[in-house]
């Protein structure tokens, strides 16, 4: 009788330190957006001209990435899967990115980073319905944990309940939320399949080239004549808001998974709340401390028992042929 063990890859705890530090500086720096957003708006400029701003100055990285990275290989591109690099890129940096911009026209920063943060559930859920995935109990612990840190800091914010603008906003957001999700859901597979190098640059080429077309419509080939501040808010939304992160998430998701990653970066309302005091003199309550704590708990609970979770549920899908 023939016994036929199939290996499965399993993430070292090293490999796990490493994705949960790579999300921990991912998620840091993009809490910085909606500070470099709401700066930016200041000066007159909307939400699509931000946006445009942000990825024109993070294009010639991932150009350079392109034409000059050893990890891309273009010579038959007919290989790659551009329909679901196409959707993906849409997804997670031309509508959550134009979504999240709009939200901030009417809302606060800390405000939309605490409900930019519901996408890890999404994630999970999402993750479980399509591809089957288990939920493990730290997941859940941790997911439970950051969502009362954040209703806890949601409830201290101050805003109408009859204010319709606000509201607007924070539907934009949500849908935000929901079209990152599906980024991080689908990016698992399509990063083993064409490297984290060429996926990352390649989807952020194509949201920028959607983000081109849709300002240009709006405003034509209108570059020059905007406050200096635009166009440094600009270089700090494209290099410190974009290029960086979106390197620290796809390293993140290659090594621990994007549903771990979509957890461990609930690190970013704190991150932004923190900010939003400092910088935009928005103000922090007791309340949003108190979420903030119960958010760094959920965070540490998967940083210090996710890998031996995730280990054990690698190993049980191991299948046995005899």
């Amino acid at each position: 009788m023939e016994s036929q063990q199939v290996k499965i890859q399993t993430t070292t705890t090293n490999e796990f330190a490493r994705g949960f530090l790579m999300v921990i500086i991912g998620a840091a720096c993009l809490s910085t957006k909606a500070i470099f957003v709401k700066l930016s708006l200041q000066y007159g400029v909307d939400a699509i001209t931000t946006l445009m701003f942000r990825m024109l100055f993070a294009l010639p990285y991932y150009l350079f990435v392109v034409i000059f990275s050893s990890k891309i290989h273009l010579k038959h591109p007919l290989q790659y899967p551009w329909i679901k690099l196409s959707l993906i890129g849409l997804s997670g940096y031309y509508f959550a990115s134009l979504f999240d911009f709009i939200g901030l026209q009417y809302v606060q920063a800390n405000l939309e980073r605490l409900i930019v943060f519901i996408y890890p559930t999404i994630v999970l859920m999402l993750g479980a319905w399509i591809f089957k995935r288990k939920i493990t109990w730290i997941q859940t612990i941790a997911t439970c944990t950051t969502y009362i840190g954040i209703f806890i800091a949601f409830l201290s914010q101050d805003f109408a309940l009859n204010d319709s603008k606000a509201w607007l906003g924070i539907f934009y957001i949500v849908m935000c939320a929901v079209t990152f999700a599906l980024y991080l859901v689908y990016s698992d597979n399509l990063i083993k399949e064409v490297g984290v190098v060429a996926f990352n640059a390649i989807s952020m080429l194509i949201a920028t080239l959607a983000v081109f077309i849709h300002f240009g419509i709006k405003y034509g080939i209108h570059l020059t004549g905007y406050d200096y501040h635009v166009y440094i808010y600009g270089i700090c939304l494209g290099v410190v808001a974009t290029i960086i992160p979106t390197l620290a998430f796809a390293k993140g998701i290659q090594l621990i998974g994007s549903a771990n990653t979509a957890i461990i970066s609930t690190f970013g309302p704190v991150a932004t709340i923190l900010m939003t005091y400092f910088i935009l003199n928005e103000p922090f309550s007791f309340l949003q401390g108190v979420g903030t704590f119960f958010v760094l708990c959920g965070v540490l609970i998967l940083g210090l028992k996710g890998h031996k979770a995730q280990k054990n549920t690698e190993e049980n899908k191991q299948i046995s042929h005899t």
